[in-house]
């Protein structure tokens, strides 16, 4: 293994002198699901951590040949367009410092790569990333160094044979501390990944489900506080719950439950999956050769659509953006405006939180109970974006170190510019915030049944808007068109 290069305090404190970064959805299982989650999660919890964190009394840099130099190359990565939306690329393009933190962070280390290998950065823009590659791919052109394509896109595009094995990427230092190890591991299929993500790109993580909590409404209710059911392991479904149900009112006293009443949740159909998750349901596990077998559906899954369904189906206790048919602005206002004790959101929402004048604080997914090993999350599939590599790259020797140094230069810079900088000292209201973070981020659980597109996801979505409690019934109905898509999957990635 490749080792990174330590250097002292000193030096980062020296480094830190230059303007770099200133200040954003069979067979049956059981409950053994849970240990199943708590171990795959246990075994890297600390290498997603250290992944995820720069110490201060250290940096980072990729173990390149010395004296290395491209000549002037441009690496050309596809990316989203950065268009100010909430998906529009933050991690690449950035034309000049701003004084906003991720920006200039991203400037600085497209910079340090640049001079350290004697490369262009240059992002190319696309409103369709996933065909922008695949086009190029298949007029056989060697365009791009990097795909940045959501989890679903890179999926379809592995299965087609357009993605480079990332193992196959011998100078690619697969084991470094900028790649998130949870990542490869749960990415792979036969041993094969064909995508990861980690401290390269801060959008995947601003794509991670929360729970943000008001504490106007709280202390009003006299709630009692949440992070001490957080820091006790007692933050559970049940207890989310029964908070929420306790704030609900008819505050115009029209007799009906709306946009204009003050709820108990609000949320996006999505929180189910994610709930499931959070409580330690595998959509899959994988076998011992890395084979991914099917594990949703179980008793358990059962239960905690059953407890799920005293606050999702409830109108007059939750307010669902998605059932109602607006955009999510609708229920950032509603929030903003003390209309509901919880609020389900990704990280991106939490920062739009900024501006609202009630506190509020910020917990992790809930447990499914106090025996649940530890808390998990996921990210977006729809949105996370991943690495890739197309297939006609040429020169995968250079392609790595660029990669690799991408890597090390983001966690020395980007990483604490999102982490620090970003969710701790702007997003965050409390110090109580900062240690929530720590344990969202470091609980990543990159199911696959659940981003890749064999059809799983679509099942809590629906049940969600549709307030359907006939899971069984459901899941039968998909689970040979599931498992036709999983083995085709399986065997792009086996060869047969």
């Amino acid at each position: 293994m490749k080792k990174t290069t330590r250097i002292t305090a000193l030096i980062l404190s020296l480094l830190m002198l230059v303007p770099s970064v200133v200040g954003c959805a069979s067979q049956n299982n059981t409950d053994s699901t849970d240990t199943t989650a708590a171990s795959t999660n246990s075994s890297t919890d600390s290498a997603v951590s250290e992944s995820n964190q720069s110490s201060e009394d250290e940096i980072y840099s990729a173990n390149i040949p010395e004296g290395t130099d491209y000549g002037g190359y441009e690496f050309k990565i596809v990316t989203n367009n950065p268009d100010g939306t909430i998906w529009g690329d933050v991690d690449f393009n950035a034309t000049e410092l701003t004084g906003e933190a991720i920006n200039d962070a991203v400037y600085q280390r497209n910079l340090n790569v640049e001079e350290k290998l004697n490369v262009k950065i240059v992002p190319v823009p696309s409103d369709d990333t996933k065909g922008t590659i695949q086009q190029s791919i298949l007029a056989d052109e060697d365009e791009f160094g990097l795909g940045y394509v959501n989890t679903h896109s890179a999926f379809d595009l592995a299965q087609s044979g357009l993605l480079t094995e990332l193992h196959e990427m011998t100078d690619l230092d697969l084991d470094a501390p900028w790649w998130d190890q949870n990542s490869i591991n749960d990415l792979s299929i036969a041993n094969k990944v064909y995508m990861m993500t980690g401290d390269i790109g801060t959008m995947y993580k601003k794509s991670i489900g929360v729970i943000m909590f008001n504490k106007t409404i709280l202390n009003d209710y006299n709630l009692g506080n949440p992070y001490e059911l957080m820091n006790n392991h007692q933050w559970t479904l049940d207890n989310m719950i029964t908070m929420a149900q306790s704030v609900s009112k008819d505050l115009n006293g029209d007799g009906k439950y709306d946009s204009e009443d003050q709820f108990g949740l609000i949320f996006f159909c999505d929180m189910m999956g994610l709930a499931f998750i959070g409580c330690g349901v595998n959509f899959i596990t994988k076998n011992e050769q890395d084979i991914p077998e099917l594990t949703f559906y179980s008793d358990k899954t059962v239960s905690i659509l059953e407890k799920l369904s005293a606050i999702l189906y409830e109108p007059t206790l939750s307010w669902s953006w998605s059932k109602n048919g607006t955009g999510e602005e609708k229920a950032f206002e509603m929030y903003k405006s003390n209309q509901s004790l919880f609020y389900y959101g990704e990280l991106h929402a939490v920062a739009t939180m900024r501006e609202m004048a009630s506190d509020f604080g910020i917990l992790p997914m809930p447990l499914y109970d106090e025996n649940q090993e530890s808390y998990y999350h996921c990210i977006n599939p729809h949105a996370a974006p991943m690495v890739t590599i197309p297939v006609t790259v040429q020169d995968r020797t250079r392609e790595a170190h660029i990669l690799d140094v991408l890597g090390a230069e983001s966690k020395n810079l980007l990483t604490p510019a999102y982490y620090e900088k970003t969710l701790k000292g702007k997003v965050s209201r409390d110090e109580e915030s900062a240690a929530t973070l720590d344990i969202v981020i470091s609980t990543i659980n990159y199911d696959l049944g659940y981003l890749s597109n064999w059809g799983l996801t679509s099942i809590p979505l629906s049940l969600a808007d549709s307030y359907d409690m006939n899971l069984a019934s459901k899941y039968e109905k998909q689970e040979r068109a599931i498992k036709k898509m999983m083995d085709k999957t399986i065997d792009a990635y086996t060869g047969e």
